[in-house]
């Protein structure tokens, strides 16, 4: 059975791999089995995962902080143990093969690094400054999501969503329970490359309406190009 850090690790590879382009996925699956692959997006895809746990997880490495350039090199290491065959069906968008390149890469990793979830910073409910928004920009108890959002398994139904703004991917939520904290949704922006513009691209929230809400505010926000601004 994984523990939570193992869950998070999981889902983070999965958001981070998932998010990637179609041209990238293409050249890392080849356009036939073991035809025309480009290894060199391997570390491409890499960095961008990494990027992603070193945010959002502690890690080590014989109990020593890991750096995010030894996590994108060995993550780079368990993708080219992807076979040809796997690494194709990555191509079709196969969900299985997704959770199967995820495992082996999670597995690879746990054999030379230990993660851990971020420590707990407080109450969920603090109404200023709390999992880095200012007051103004809490979710209102009234608020709701406008989006169409369905379960990220269509064969596992659970608390795990992802939102589309007609047929664009916005995001995902998906709860994690701890046992020392009030329920808590963890929400990823789908990135497609474009700037920024300073909002985050993961976090958590209290509840499901809060964190497909925080989801759909950043993702209109980057769509209409607004720059997050924090007065303070």
């Amino acid at each position: 059975m994984q523990n939570d850090a193992g869950t998070l690790l999981r889902s983070f590879l999965n958001s981070s791999f998932r998010k990637q382009s179609q041209r990238r996925i293409r050249d890392f699956g080849g356009y036939e089995i073991g035809k025309r692959r480009q290894p060199h997006v391997i570390h491409a895809i890499a960095r961008d995962a990494a990027d992603f746990l070193c945010t959002h997880l502690d890690i080590k490495a014989k109990g020593r902080p890991a750096s995010k350039a030894g996590v994108a090199f060995a993550i780079a290491e368990a993708l080219c143990n992807v076979s040809d065959e796997l690494a194709y069906r990555l191509t079709w968008r196969d969900d299985k093969a997704w959770r199967d390149v995820c495992e082996s890469v999670a597995v690879f990793l746990e054999g030379c690094m230990e993660f851990d979830r971020k420590p707990y910073d407080g109450s969920l409910t603090a109404q200023s400054d709390y999992n880095g928004w200012k007051s103004w920009e809490v979710i209102a108890s009234g608020e709701r999501p406008s989006g169409k959002w369905r379960h990220a398994w269509k064969e596992k139904p659970g608390d795990d969503f992802i939102g589309f703004d007609g047929e664009t991917c916005m995001g995902r939520i998906f709860k994690i329970e701890f046992t020392d904290a009030d329920e808590r949704w963890y929400w990823l922006i789908s990135a497609d490359g474009s700037p920024r513009l300073g909002w985050p691209a993961a976090g958590y929230e209290a509840s499901a309406r809060s964190a497909a809400c925080r989801v759909e505010r950043i993702y209109f926000a980057l769509v209409k190009g607004e720059e997050r601004i924090v007065y303070g």
